[in-house]
């Protein structure tokens, strides 16, 4: 592995940090978006499909992010806003501030070609609701990605499903890249 600053790596390609294969999607303002390639866990969602207090959130938070901190100091991982808006609209949940989340339906949509590019053989949720109870019967679906690239939405208690996260970087930091 070789290091290279972040904004001379092309969007699309890989780079690591703290052992997690990262899909740099594009540079924005100093600020680079990536999702990790592969899933690093399963689990449910949540107690509803509330991203912001959902059980990946806190996993998320508490496992994964401080090794990625760790390595490369937490002032170079930004601070992103999650809009939480349903597919059907409801905006019950709002918009959520992280440092690590999932993508959203909208960035999935948004990047397909480039996430067909590092398709996997598993589903993975995102972090878009299908709807919540201001339209629907109750909040208990949530957006996944199949294993072919399509758009389900599935009951959140299922454990199977796997988890990407999405995070910002300053676009200066140095990572590992393959040579």
């Amino acid at each position: 592995m070789k290091k290279e600053i972040l904004a001379n790596i092309k969007d699309g390609e890989l780079f690591t940090i703290a052992g997690i294969e990262f899909i740099k999607f594009f540079d924005k303002d100093g600020k680079t978006f990536a999702v990790a390639k592969d899933i690093l866990f399963n689990s449910e969602f949540g107690e509803d499909n509330n991203f912001a207090t959902s059980t990946i959130k806190k996993r998320l938070e508490e496992e994964i992010l401080p090794k990625l901190e760790e390595e490369i100091g937490a002032e170079n991982i930004i601070e992103h806003e999650v809009d939480l808006l349903s597919l059907d609209g409801s905006n019950k949940w709002g918009k959520v501030n992280c440092k690590i989340s999932l993508p959203t339906f909208d960035f999935y949509r948004n990047n397909r070609i480039t996430f067909e590019k590092y398709k996997l053989d598993k589903w993975y949720w995102l972090a878009t609701p299908d709807s919540t109870s201001e339209f629907y019967l109750n909040d208990d679906w949530i957006v996944c990605v199949s294993p072919d690239g399509f758009i389900v939405n599935y009951f959140i208690y299922n454990n199977y499903f796997g988890v990407r996260p999405f995070l910002t970087f300053i676009s200066s930091i140095s990572v590992s890249c393959k040579e």
